[in-house]
């Protein structure tokens, strides 16, 4: 019967992450088809940082909260089948303890080898081997209920272990959208510039086509080249809006809702350098859900395990492999991750470099502008060029501020490892 409830239960809990989306899909479908007779409305947007988004999915994600819910119902279904027992009845052993205390006052006074004395002795006898009886199946029952509130116990853990951890990678998931965004922006931006750049020399190139330097085919050229620049960034301005919206469903947001990146907080060379693998990475396996559901797996198969049952030891043994394989997944998942860290902060400082030399050359472009030495195509040139090493800086330092999330996020058990 136990393993009937915890079946129920757990069954519950999957059936749960269909429907969450579904009832969404449903409940925005109205709203829809009135936007079609009045106009699409604009959506509402919400800036947000990292920790903002973490939260957010936390406290209103649709199937974190199903989870949690389904862990609480199993752990009050515990409370009350451990509570069930005492209905204040009768029981049928102090019946049968009655029934022999009267026997055995009856029999005071008796001759003991009369026949009445030893037709009572054999009655209470029999009565005596039944309550031994009920005695010892009630224990086993005993014994058997609370096996089944530890499991119903084990249950719930389970069920808040796997809710953690899915609250885990969809933090992490809408976490790194919103850095996908603001990357996305700062290409926007780059393309923009690139645009103006080109509109500037479409000018130049319609005098030159006035006076037959260029043919019309180079003409056509630039005109198409700027027509695909301009839908790229149309294009990427689409992808970030996109983007808002999955953010905002992960936040447990409404449909029209959309999430743009607020000031992302750059990461600190403090931050850095308290970094540590050999202790992090030992934090990590703690943390780990892959690892903690491989040791589950073969804490079931050593329980299992008979060696007069065929197969058992077998069993014990594979769990024992894929938890050893699991754990040197993680170890190289997170020097990966560990390693990613230091070669975005390497790429960093690679732009901070040359952000510096396009500062140098920038005002040599001045200098050399202002005293008629270069045209004005190519001093707006160099500037875009200061302008793209500056956003480079943004990007790289955009770039770090991700792989650090992902070494944080790693630590606290979140992590993809290799198949």
């Amino acid at each position: 019967m136990k393993r009937e409830i915890i079946s129920v239960l757990l069954a519950g809990v999957l059936c749960a992450f269909p429907a969450v989306p579904a009832g969404a899909a449903g409940e925005a479908a109205a709203p829809a088809a009135q936007e079609e007779q009045a106009g699409p409305a604009e959506p509402a947007v919400r800036e947000m940082g990292l920790r903002a988004v973490a939260s957010a999915v936390q406290e209103n994600n649709p199937t974190v909260q199903a989870l949690r819910e389904n862990a609480e119902s199993i752990e009050e279904s515990g409370a009350l089948a451990g509570t069930s027992g005492g209905s204040g009845s009768v029981s049928p052993i102090d019946i049968l303890n009655a029934q022999i205390q009267g026997l055995e006052q009856a029999m005071q006074g008796l001759d003991t080898e009369s026949d009445l004395y030893k037709t009572y002795a054999v009655q209470k006898s029999l009565l005596e081997a039944q309550v031994e009886e009920l005695e010892g199946s009630l224990s086993s029952s005993m014994a058997q209920g609370e096996m089944a509130l530890l499991q119903l116990g084990d249950a719930a853990y389970q069920v808040r272990r796997q809710a953690d951890n899915i609250e885990g990678q969809l933090a992490q998931t809408a976490q790194t959208l919103l850095i996908t965004i603001q990357n996305l922006k700062y290409n926007r931006g780059q393309l923009e510039r690139q645009l103006a750049s080109l509109d500037r020399t479409i000018d130049v190139a319609e005098v030159q086509l006035s006076i037959g330097t260029i043919s019309q085919y180079q003409m056509d050229l630039y005109r198409n080249q700027r027509d695909n620049l301009a839908r790229t960034i149309d294009t990427l301005q689409t992808q970030c809006e996109s983007l808002g919206s999955s953010i905002a469903l992960l936040c447990g947001y409404d449909a029209d809702t959309v999430v743009m990146p607020s000031t992302l907080a750059p990461v600190y060379d403090s931050q850095l350098r308290e970094m540590s693998y050999e202790d992090d990475l030992e934090l990590a396996k703690q943390n780990s859900f892959s690892i903690w559901q491989k040791r589950s797996e073969l804490r079931q198969a050593q329980n299992a395990y008979d060696e007069d049952i065929s197969g058992t030891d077998y069993a014990v043994q594979s769990a024992k492999d894929a938890l050893a394989a699991e754990q040197q997944a993680v170890e190289s998942s997170f020097g990966t991750i560990f390693q990613g860290v230091a070669d975005s902060r390497a790429a960093l400082d690679a732009a901070r470099t040359a952000e510096q030399q396009a500062e140098l050359d920038f005002r040599t472009s001045q200098v050399q502008y202002s005293r008629g030495m270069i045209s004005e195509l190519a001093y707006r040139q160099a500037q875009d060029t200061l302008e793209n090493a500056k956003d480079a800086v943004e990007i790289a330092q955009l770039n770090l501020t991700s792989a650090y999330n992902q070494y944080e996020w790693a630590k606290q058990g979140v992590m993809t490892t290799a198949a």
